[in-house]
């Protein structure tokens, strides 16, 4: 939940590019204060007398000098003549005053003048040092388009670059700011010490000391998350269900990749791992298979049973030929000196964010210069990964054909719903599920048949630089353009003789599936589990009805100025009545007074109207808004928000489903609910709430929300 106004200044700042954002906080804020430290020089720069001081100084030492001529000389200061001792005497007080001063800005003077210096060249540094790394970051983006060779080692020296780099800014930075702080003791020793101020200045003076004090602990606090974040971290080996087949469970599939991979110029893998969850894929990361927890190195291709058992054998070949290419094009080895540098990046921005002293606008010297350093690099990793897909496709074309790849495209695209929907259903429901999950998804296939992809969406919706380009460029990379006849033979049902053939690529084709889901029965059972238990926790964390009522505030507050006015008007009337003064006399200012009660009066009664009744209601099932005929059911709230506004006023914002029955909505509750039938919103706008804080108002509002979610979902299980 956000304030209005922090919400427009982060909506505004979304809008900026990721270069201009960088610019704002990490040039020109150092800019900002290097200027601060310049003016806070030039307070302090002459330490003798000022010209005002000078003058006044010159007036004192004339009148001393006519006293002497005449010491019966009077003299006027400070409105009170003086004459004699005692102008002499008063004198002598104003030049000591004055040459008293002086000597307090020179003694302050010797450590303004170098903590200003200071802050002014930390700042023209920091900002230097920025715009040194926009203009590095930005050359080495572009000059990594030139090869995969020079992404990654442009990527890698940035990269070790990087803590050094941010220390240096941010160091610079907080030195701007620690030597302001240096300079605003001084300035308070000389104000508040030596100077005698009042309580209104040494309060100003402190305020400002603490946002110095706060700054320069925010940055500091930064600096030391990223010392920590920028480490080397040490990489997991990713987790995949599946198990890994040996050469004697799988002989004809070993042998099968053999000749593909002999035929594409590639090594063979060093495992193959069959599973039920993912795509087809290739990788030389480490992995560890789940359950088993059998750690695997080196290269490893993943084969889908689901998919396997589902393509026809020349669309297997062309994908597996697919993969294999990778490794022919030295991908994998890319990747496994790339990714880990890559990753280890990103986890370090999510280290600094996830702090628990994190402050977003505080973290946004450091993190928007690692986002601009990714976002850079990130047009050159996906430029390159695209090129390595058409390259991986022309191998499959030439050891298959470019028909077979197109087909295998579309196929794979066409099966993915069918195949989602089957393994959904069996982690639904894990124990109900059958024993030969092969069968099942042929079953659906028969049943419900295969969709052709929608490409018009895919073109739409895939950017020029993602890894996969679109199935249709893909197809026609290979000369084989998609047409109606390669959707209708993609479409087509499974074959009989192509299953016989994939389960002749096992020793124990059987055993095999059925104990892929075994496995992933039990996981998705362990999992069912941990979800039902926090479902229930959620839904048992909504129990009875919640009331909405507004405080009285606003009607003591009006109630309490109204009385007061009204007393001042009936009072100025009796005076007037009591000094036998006409009416006429005093009249315009009785009744403004009176009528400016009255008014604040009628504010006070159309409050307590508000807080008298209840704004809504929340139930386990919706909310209930008074004189409404219908609940507002949760099952028609698609999105909610809230915002605070002035501090003490909260709206709340419920995206509707369009899909569910119109409101009816007699009126606005005091104007306090509004339906929106165009827009699909009901907006709740209150001042604060009985016995409750605005921040456990919006909490009780998501309860009841994700309790009913987490109810509907209990019964689906």
């Amino acid at each position: 939940m956000e304030s209005s106004l922090g919400l427009k200044i982060r909506g505004v700042w979304s809008l900026l590019p990721s270069s201009a954002r960088l610019l704002l906080w990490a040039v020109c804020i150092p800019l900002l204060l290097s200027g601060i430290g310049l003016w806070e020089y030039r307070q302090y720069e002459h330490p003798a007398l000022s010209a005002e001081q000078q003058a006044l100084l010159q007036e004192v030492e004339q009148a001393q000098a006519a006293l002497a001529q005449n010491p019966r000389t009077t003299l006027t200061m400070d409105g009170q003549k003086y004459s004699g001792a005692a102008a002499t005497f008063r004198l002598q007080q104003i030049a000591k005053s004055i040459r008293g001063d002086s000597e307090a800005r020179d003694q302050v003077g010797h450590l303004v003048r170098p903590a200003s210096i200071a802050a002014m060249v930390a700042g023209v540094l920091a900002a230097l040092v920025a715009l040194a790394g926009l203009w590095g970051v930005s050359a080495a983006g572009r000059s990594a388009l030139r090869s995969r060779d020079v992404l990654m080692a442009q990527f890698a020296r940035w990269r070790n670059l990087l803590p050094t780099y941010l220390t240096l800014h941010m160091g610079l930075l907080m030195g701007a700011v620690a030597s302001l702080l240096v300079v605003r003791l001084g300035v308070a020793y000389q104000v508040v010490v030596l100077g005698h101020a009042g309580k209104g200045e040494i309060k100003f003076q402190l305020l400002i000391l603490i946002l110095a004090g706060t700054l320069l602990w925010c940055g500091v606090s930064l600096l030391r998350a990223l010392y920590r974040s920028l480490q080397e971290l040490q990489d997991e080996p990713s987790e995949v269900m599946g198990v890994s087949v040996s050469r004697q469970q799988a002989p004809a599939l070993w042998a099968y990749v053999d000749t593909l991979a002999q035929g594409a110029g590639a090594t063979t893998p060093v495992h193959l791992v069959v599973g039920l969850t993912d795509g087809f894929y290739v990788t030389a990361h480490a992995m560890r298979l789940v359950p088993s927890g059998q750690q695997l190195t080196g290269e490893t291709m993943y084969l889908p049973l689901t998919y396997l058992s589902l393509l026809q054998r020349d669309e297997i070949s062309a994908i597996l030929a697919h993969e294999l290419g990778h490794f022919a094009g030295a991908d994998t080895a890319y990747s496994l000196q790339f990714s880990p540098i890559y990753q280890r990046l990103v986890a370090s921005l999510h280290a600094i964010y996830g702090r628990e002293d994190s402050s977003p606008w505080m973290d946004l010297p450091a993190t928007s210069f690692i986002e601009y350093l990714l976002e850079r690099f990130d047009l050159a990793v996906k430029h390159w990964s695209r090129e390595r897909e058409f390259a991986a496709d022309q191998v499959a074309a030439r050891l298959v054909s470019g028909d077979a790849v197109a087909r295998s495209l579309v196929r794979v695209t066409a099966l993915h719903e069918v195949v989602s929907e089957v393994l959904s259903d069996i982690s639904r429901r894990p124990q109900e599920a059958g024993s030969d999950v092969v069968q099942m998804l042929h079953d659906a296939v028969q049943a419900k048949g295969l969709a052709a992809p929608d490409f018009a969406i895919e073109v739409a919706t895939v950017h020029p630089t993602d890894t996969h380009p679109p199935t249709l460029e893909r197809a026609k990379a290979v000369n084989a353009p998609v047409t109606e006849a390669t959707v209708r033979a993609a479409l087509a049902l499974p074959d009989a003789h192509a299953l016989v053939w994939v389960r002749s690529l096992f020793a124990d084709s059987q055993g095999l599936q059925a104990r892929l889901l075994s496995d992933y029965k039990g996981v998705a059972h362990e999992y069912n589990e941990r979800l039902r238990k926090d479902l229930a926790e959620a839904a048992q964390q909504v129990q009875g009805t919640v009331e909405l009522f507004e405080r009285k505030t606003n009607v003591w507050l009006f109630g309490g100025l109204a009385l007061v006015l009204l007393a001042v008007g009936a009072g100025l009337f009796l005076m007037g009545a009591a000094q036998g003064k006409p009416l006429s006399t005093s009249w315009q200012m009785v009744l403004g007074t009176l009528g400016l009660g009255c008014a604040l009066a009628a504010l006070a009664w159309w409050f307590w109207r508000r807080a008298s009744v209840m704004v809504m209601q929340l139930t386990a099932e919706g909310m209930v808004v008074p004189g409404w005929p219908q609940v507002v059911p949760w099952s028609s709230v698609s999105d909610y928000s809230s915002t605070v506004v002035n501090g003490s006023n909260i709206v709340m914002t419920f995206d509707l489903d369009p899909a569910a029955p119109r409101l009816q909505a007699p009126h606005t509750n005091l104007r306090r609910v509004t339906y929106r039938p165009k827009k699909n919103k009901l907006v709740v706008g209150t001042s604060k709430v009985q016995g409750m804080e605005m921040e456990a108002l919006h909490g009780a509002v998501m309860r009841y929300l994700s309790g009913w979610h987490a109810r509907q979902h209990l019964e689906s299980m």
